[in-house]
């Protein structure tokens, strides 16, 4: 199932125009970046999602369709509209490359799970000395019984 269609991708822009005539043009490019998305996030996420794909992966999808879409129409015009069409293609991009390295979550079972999480060493006293990483001393509390000392 595609990330977008193209009446969202018609949506996202008006300078795209509202005839049939597009419809080919934006098509092949919403296959081309559904290929590249789940090329990307293959290996570090399940593909393809269980059910619907999560908002912000139709929203790059979108935007990266767009992009596309306007570099095929408007491509030869001069460099400044082609920076402008660069913001298109820069934002979502590296909100993919977020995606894939973990720093933005999709499953949010996967943060209620991270949550639950606890450290077992919560309420102890290091046994190390952080102010002095060379130092080997052992300086246990008068309840410690980690090591069998009293």
């Amino acid at each position: 199932m595609a990330y977008t269609t193209v009446a969202e991708v018609r949506l996202n822009h008006e300078r795209i125009p509202n005839n049939g005539n597009e419809d080919s043009i934006i098509s092949m490019h919403i296959e081309s970046v559904d290929a590249l998305i789940d090329g990307k996030l293959r290996g570090k996420i399940t593909i393809p999602f269980a059910g619907e794909a999560p908002a912000i992966i139709k929203g790059i999808s979108r935007d990266l369709v767009t992009f596309r879409t306007l570099r095929s129409l408007y491509g030869a015009q001069t460099e400044e509209y082609q920076d402008w069409i660069e913001q298109y293609k820069t934002d979502p991009m590296d909100l993919l490359n977020e995606v894939r390295n973990c720093n933005i979550t999709l499953d949010p079972d996967l943060v209620t799970t991270l949550s639950r999480l606890k450290s077992n060493t919560r309420g102890k006293e290091a046994i190390f000395n952080l102010l002095d990483p060379t130092s080997q001393d052992y300086h246990p509390t008068d309840n410690d019984k980690r090591y069998g000392e009293s």
